[in-house]
């Protein structure tokens, strides 16, 4: 999507990014933050407002000294709208979002057994697809990007399915070469658990928090097939030093109790009870979760998190987790003090995975170029964003 052709390329990813991360920043605080001569912050500034892509919102006041009152700048959110599916064992769900991460269409959909063996997860995606085209359509907004959540071992940077044993691909599976010919549109690969991520960094709840974990636990069929048993699933995304954590063969946040041994079906050695009465005394019910949360109470205290966001099951079940993790964290933790620790709701809900795909590509958009793999081929950004823009005007 983006190249680097020149410095200007480079000036011109950073303001973009910074006036996305500070909603309503003026040309002279980008200037100053920045460190780019005002004369470069204004020409760039100039021609990203003339594109439409940001937009003037509000004057500040003047300064002790009198001058002329600052002008606050933004993305202007409806310059383009981006998609974001999920597509599990039993379900889809897509949105579209702006470029300020607010929602302008959502939908979920059971996907019954039959349909997902005529479809596969190309059909499911096709049909996700052509909805949120649709809706982009009705909106009058163009849909740059989209981004796709999978219960998977993936491998982003490629577009490649690794391995699911929810989606039954047990080798590795080009996806996105295989869902390109249903759309030109970019598309993004990422495992759910790390679009939950994504879509929490987005929301800004916590600027302070560095470290955290997105718990993304599903009590739903093991696979897409007639009389599958449900199980509980767990994926986790993790949020180190403010970044999403991958891995070098992209396998962070795979999940399997180390108490688990060769026969046992799942994700755990407690077995797969019924969640149905799960809200009891009896520890005995209770022991897939309790094992749940021994193993996060060791990742809290080993790695010095500072959230626990729960996701993917009823907020009953919320409840119940949170309420074991900070007993085991109790019991875990060596010192007689531990710091607070914040165990919060997914922030979107059912949404939280299509959510945070879509999030994820908005992130891509207004991510910094690599300097370390410089690009001399393609569309610089203005030129790329003045193909959207007149796109948008047809």
């Amino acid at each position: 999507m983006k190249s680097i052709n020149s410095l200007s390329d480079i000036n011109v990813s950073r303001i973009l990014r910074l006036i996305w991360q500070k909603k309503g920043i003026s040309r002279v605080e980008i200037a100053n933050s920045l460190n780019l001569d005002k004369s470069t912050v204004t020409k760039i500034v100039s021609s990203l407002n003339e594109i439409g892509i940001i937009s003037e919102i509000a004057e500040g006041t003047t300064g002790p000294q009198g001058g002329r009152k600052p002008i606050y700048l933004e993305i202007t959110p409806k310059f383009a709208c981006v998609g974001g599916i999920e597509i599990n064992p039993e379900r889809f769900v897509c949105c579209l979002l702006d470029l300020h991460g607010q929602v302008l269409f959502q939908h979920q959909e059971i996907i019954p057994p039959e349909t997902f063996a005529e479809l596969r997860i190309e059909g499911v995606f096709q049909k996700a697809y052509k909805l949120i085209a649709y809706e982009a359509i009705k909106f009058g907004v163009s849909m740059i990007g989209i981004g796709v959540g999978l219960p998977a071992f993936v491998d982003s940077e490629n577009g490649l399915i690794q391995c699911s044993v929810p989606l039954m691909i047990e080798g590795v599976y080009p996806f996105i070469e295989n869902v390109t010919k249903y759309t030109d549109i970019p598309i993004s690969l990422e495992n759910d658990a790390r679009c939950c991520c994504y879509g929490e960094l987005m929301n800004k709840y916590d600027n302070h928090v560095k470290n955290s974990i997105f718990v993304l636990t599903e009590y739903r069929v093991l696979q897409p097939m007639s009389k599958s048993k449900k199980n509980l699933s767990i994926g986790l995304g993790i949020i180190m030093d403010g970044k999403i954590v991958k891995g070098p063969e992209g396998s962070a946040g795979e999940f399997r109790s180390m108490l688990w041994e060769e026969g046992n079906k799942g994700q755990f050695f407690s077995g797969e009870d019924s969640l149905a009465s799960i809200i009891t005394d009896n520890e005995e019910i209770n022991s897939v979760f309790y094992e749940l949360a021994q193993h996060i109470a060791f990742l809290v205290n080993t790695l010095n998190l500072q959230c626990i966001y729960i996701g993917g099951i009823e907020q009953m079940y919320v409840e119940r987790i949170t309420e074991l993790i900070r007993e085991r964290i109790h019991i875990q933790w060596p010192y007689t003090k531990k710091s607070n620790l914040a165990i919060r709701s997914a922030s979107f809900g059912s949404l939280a995975v299509a959510y945070g795909a879509a999030a994820m590509y908005i992130d891509q958009l207004f991510s910094l170029p690599s300097l370390s793999t410089p690009s001399e081929k393609g569309l610089s950004i203005l030129e790329y964003l003045s193909s959207v823009s007149l796109k948008k005007g047809r």
